[in-house]
């Protein structure tokens, strides 16, 4: 160990021997003596785990390494996020790169070329600070170029919004089969994710007591799904009301099969991710636009919750949000177009007063 002229400490590792037979070394650095002697037990470990890190390493190598090394406990939907990002925008532009020359003009032009793609830029983005950060970490570059990235200014969404009356009254008349009108009206009188609605089973549907409990979630891999009975927060846990509405509706069709799952596949299994879609397209198809997805259905109960009085605590839970801010933005939108609507019509009382009193 040494300590260099920038204040730093340094320590040369042996990470093994070259084609020569001569001991490879790589120098790790850090601001104190224990943090470098950390940096050199985790080298150590990788070389023993069979993990070639070097200098002369290319970005799209390093990005097989990362996903491999850094992202193998993760959940499958968001490794398959990473590795899309990686084979599509990374591997393909600057893949062949080395990891040492990747400047932050470089990451900022694949962001700057994919512009109009916000999801694009935004997982770009989350990706290369990730990796590239893991990438200084372990010293194999001196600072992470992802940092300076700027997103653009995307243009402004339209702000999410609940389904009119008369879409409302389409959605509960559609001509559907028993089990694709039963899954729209639990997505529309329970707020469910996709995911918790698709993974129900008899044993979470109490009739007489007015409840459902949600505590799984069905996953697609492969085309297939697995029922994950651990959410990802304990707010994802939760019993809701089985509003009369939806009762009515439930209870027969419940009655009507013999499966354990409420939303079957032929089988009886759970219902492969192909299947899912197929009985989308139909609902789509019914209500004349493909613009609607199962979040929508989300927004719109809460919009529900909202215009009936609930309290944003007990939205909170009904909802499974695992923080009481997302419950209070989607209040605070509505209580926002409320007040718009009541100023409209103090502004008309007033107007009228004032013609009157003419």
């Amino acid at each position: 160990m040494k300590r260099r002229a920038d204040g730093r400490y340094q320590l040369s590792v042996m990470v093994g021997y070259g084609a020569d037979g001569k001991p490879k070394r790589k120098l790790v650095y850090g601001k104190t003596q224990k943090e470098v002697k950390d940096k050199a037990s985790d080298l150590r470990m990788q070389c023993n785990m069979g993990i070639e890190l070097d200098n002369d390493i290319t970005l799209g190598e390093w990005a097989e390494i990362w996903l491999r090394t850094y992202k193998s406990g993760v959940e499958y939907n968001t490794v398959r996020m990473y590795s899309y990002i990686t084979d599509n925008y990374v591997k393909k532009t600057l893949g062949h790169v080395k990891l040492k020359d990747v400047k932050t003009a470089h990451l900022q032009k694949i962001i700057n070329d994919n512009s109009q793609k916000s999801w694009v830029c935004k997982k770009f983005r989350l990706t290369a600070t990730q990796m590239l950060e893991q990438a200084a970490i372990n010293d194999l570059i001196v600072r992470n170029p992802a940092r300076g990235i700027v997103l653009p200014a995307f243009t402004k969404q339209s702000q999410k919004r609940a389904f009119t009356d008369d879409e409302m009254e389409r959605v509960k008349s559609l001509p559907l089969n028993d089990k694709d009108k039963c899954f729209i009206m639990v997505l529309l009188y329970t707020g469910m994710r996709k995911g918790e609605a698709l993974a129900l089973s008899m044993g979470d549907i109490d009739i007489a007591a007015g409840q459902i409990t949600v505590d799984k979630t069905a996953i697609f891999k492969a085309n297939q799904s697995y029922i994950k009975n651990n959410p990802k927060t304990k707010a994802g846990v939760r019993v809701i009301p089985l509003l009369k509405p939806l009762r009515d509706i439930l209870e027969p069709y419940i009655e009507s099969i013999d499966t354990d799952f409420i939303f079957p596949a032929v089988d009886g299994g759970t219902m492969s991710e192909t299947a899912y879609r197929h009985m989308w397209r139909r609902f789509c198809a019914a209500m004349g636009t493909t613009e609607i997805t199962a979040h929508f259905f989300r927004h719109n109960f809460a919009t529900m919750l909202y215009n009936a009085g609930v309290d944003v605590k007990a939205a909170q839970s009904i909802l499974g949000h695992s923080s009481i801010a997302v419950t209070m933005d989607i209040y605070t939108h509505l209580g926002a177009k409320n007040q718009d609507a009541a100023a409209g019509k103090l502004n008309d009382f007033l107007s009228s007063s004032s013609t009157n009193t003419d």
